[in-house]
């Protein structure tokens, strides 16, 4: 059995067997009029959810759970019951039960029907209380019901698609703040329907709406940042087929920093996005020169050199990017000699970070000008400079995660070869992008990127 097919197996026993306990043990008759209402009102929030990157969903379903708590608040067991009846009433997903994953659907029903179940059980040992302390109780019910539903969620949906724990949980994180605000909206519903009657059930769509409104608006907003980064990519792809390639390569190199050294996701989709961004400025550079097999002349290195003031000039003018223009630039990543002034040290840290996944491509990859170095030579040529080109936390970090991996970069293990119209030749780490790591022998128009500039 796999660990996916345990961890579904033991929430569906789990949501079973607290359904049966709860059915068996004494209650008072359950209100079975309310149920159905709120299972109505969860399935078709659940059905207008937003769907996150990450294949998970918000939705504000949770304050269709805490109407139905604050209703029957005080009636034992029968809140338990009804909580978990509503909870499993999540699985109703259309899509899903027109492609027949039944599987899918319990496993839905039963993660949020053991969070609802969780949430009640908190609300009903706690409630009673007025003013501060009732607030409280209410965050406490609804800090019960998100740690059961991401504890459940998250790994579940890493395992089912195949991606890392932080990469759901950069998703997951943006909802965090709408199980406060639709938990406290919800339970507020709910005691007006004790007061005036069921017709307070309608306000449930005002905030619902709203509050679906809301995320999808923000989600919008990040979808066309990140389109926009996708555009100049492809327009970097376009200009130069090599160079867009490598972008990709030092993202994710950078991130393997970065989750190495435990950067919060906010940082990481920072980083994310400055490294892709670090080349941008090549769109000004002509691709002769990018794609040149030989030596550079003095005036065609100056050109070269320019394109790290031309990104900067890019992200600059975009609203958006501006905040990658330190990680991006060369200006800040030079560990013992890079431009301090006003910078955040995290935003210094973010472009050292970049710099060593630059680096490492750079030695790892064929370019028009060099043929690709063997992965224990780039490590130890980023070893030999750390402390003085290199943050030597950022070096060991980019090692650490690569070897845990198990992977391979370097001569004869490159995913695919990039053809250049001369065969590049073999030579040593000085023309690796590297700055300092060129022979100090030899005139700046030898040497293809210089005092750490990038090409």
């Amino acid at each position: 059995m796999t660990e996916l097919r345990r961890l579904e197996v033991g929430a569906v026993a789990t949501a079973a067997a607290v359904l049966v306990a709860l059915a068996v043990l004494p209650h008072e008759p359950v209100q079975w009029g309310w149920v159905v209402i709120f299972c109505l009102i969860v399935a078709l929030a659940e059905n207008s959810s937003v769907l996150l990157p990450t294949a998970t969903s918000v939705s504000p379903s949770f304050m269709a759970v805490m109407a139905c708590i604050a209703i029957l608040d005080g009636n034992g067991h029968e809140l338990l019951l009804s909580s978990a009846v509503v909870g499993a009433a999540s699985g109703v997903y259309i899509e899903h039960l027109r492609a027949r994953r039944f599987g899918l659907v319990i496993d839905n029903a039963a993660q949020f029907s053991l969070a609802s179940v969780a949430s009640a059980a908190v609300f009903e040992m706690v409630s009673g209380r007025d003013g501060v302390e009732g607030l409280m109780v209410a965050v406490l019910a609804t800090g019960a019901f998100a740690l059961v539903n991401v504890g459940l969620v998250l790994p579940n949906v890493a395992l089912r698609h195949g991606q890392p724990l932080r990469s759901v949980w950069r998703d997951m994180r943006l909802a965090l703040p709408n199980y406060l605000a639709f938990g406290l909206l919800g339970l507020f519903v709910g005691l007006l329907c004790v007061r005036v009657g069921s017709v307070a059930v309608v306000l449930l769509a005002v905030p619902m709406g709203i509050g679906r409104w809301t995320f999808s608006s923000f989600l919008r907003t990040r979808e066309a940042h990140e389109a926009t980064i996708r555009l100049f990519i492809r327009l970097i792809e376009a200009k130069d087929p090599y160079t867009a390639g490598h972008t990709e390569r030092v993202s994710t190199y950078a991130l393997y920093v970065g989750e190495e050294l435990e950067l919060s996701p906010e940082r990481l989709d920072h980083l994310r996005h400055s490294a892709l961004m670090h080349d941008v400025g090549k769109l000004a550079v002509p691709t002769s020169l990018l794609n040149k097999p030989g030596r550079l002349t003095s005036a065609e290195y100056e050109i070269v050199r320019r394109h790290n003031e031309a990104g900067l000039d890019i992200l600059s003018r975009v609203d958006f990017m501006k905040g990658m223009a330190v990680t991006a630039s060369d200006r800040h990543s030079h560990y013992d000699t890079g431009v301090r002034s006003r910078v955040s040290g995290q935003l210094v840290l973010e472009a050292q970070i970049v710099a060593v996944a630059d680096a490492f491509d750079a030695m790892t990859s064929t370019r028009s000008y060099r043929r690709a170095l063997d992965q224990d030579v780039a490590f130890a040529e980023l070893r030999d400079n750390a402390g003085t080109q290199f943050n030597p936390q950022c070096v060991e970090a980019l090692i650490a995660a690569v070897e845990r991996r198990g992977e391979r970069y370097g001569r004869g293990y490159e995913p695919e070869a990039h053809p250049f119209a001369v065969t590049p030749p073999e030579v040593g780490v000085g023309s690796a992008g590297l700055g300092n790591l060129a022979d100090e022998d030899r005139a700046p128009a030898d040497v293809h990127a210089a005092n750490g500039e990038r090409r």
